[in-house]
């Protein structure tokens, strides 16, 4: 069973923007980020404090729009990668449908 898992308001927004920052939830080509268990070393945090922290960021940066756009992207590359590399084009499916 799961608790509930309060994050300090505060906490949050002193930690939020060097997380994301750590993170690479914004992806770049020039480092990898880092887990959420080495933010938490390099912060002196907990690692579960990182990942809520992340996980809310996360959230907080981008508009539903903007999720459900990365997730139709993600769909259709991965039908694409698959009709390819299967030689199946039928699992390839059209931009309606």
């Amino acid at each position: 069973m799961m608790g509930i898992f309060r994050l300090d308001p505060e906490v949050y927004r002193r930690h939020k923007d060097e997380v994301l920052q750590l993170a690479n939830s914004f992806q770049r080509i020039d480092r990898r980020g880092l887990s959420d268990a080495e933010i938490a070393e390099k912060l002196g945090l907990s690692e579960r404090v990182v990942t809520e922290i992340r996980c809310v960021a996360e959230r907080d940066c981008y508009s539903l729009d903007e999720w459900e756009k990365a997730i139709e992207f993600k769909d259709r590359a991965c039908r694409e990668w698959a009709a390819l590399a299967l030689k199946r084009p039928d699992l390839k499916r059209d931009a309606d449908g």
